[in-house]
């Protein structure tokens, strides 16, 4: 048995989870370029890293935004995401 609106939601949520996992993936890459790499080299990977992840991030939004969901429900998500994606960072460039 299928619930109409439930679809929907399920869409949003796996494409929220691809992001999260790109993020995920584009923060390990930055980070081993920061420590094996010289200086110079890791500037341009790390800029790479960066433009590769934000084309991905914007086809990610644009499918998501091809969803068509309840008004309300995306800011408290997008903003729980925002700052785990700060916490990950950071944890992943202190450690």
């Amino acid at each position: 048995m299928t619930v109409p609106g439930l679809q929907v939601e399920r869409t949003q949520l796996s494409w929220r989870r691809t992001l999260v996992s790109l993020t995920a993936v584009a923060l390990l890459l930055a980070r081993l370029a920061a420590v094996h790499l010289t200086p110079g080299r890791a500037a341009w990977a790390i800029a790479a890293v960066g433009l590769v992840w934000a084309a991905a991030a914007g086809l990610v939004r644009r499918r998501m935004r091809s969803v068509v969901t309840p008004i309300g429900r995306e800011l408290p998500a997008l903003i729980t995401l925002i700052l785990l994606y700060c916490a990950m960072g950071t944890l992943l460039l202190m450690s």
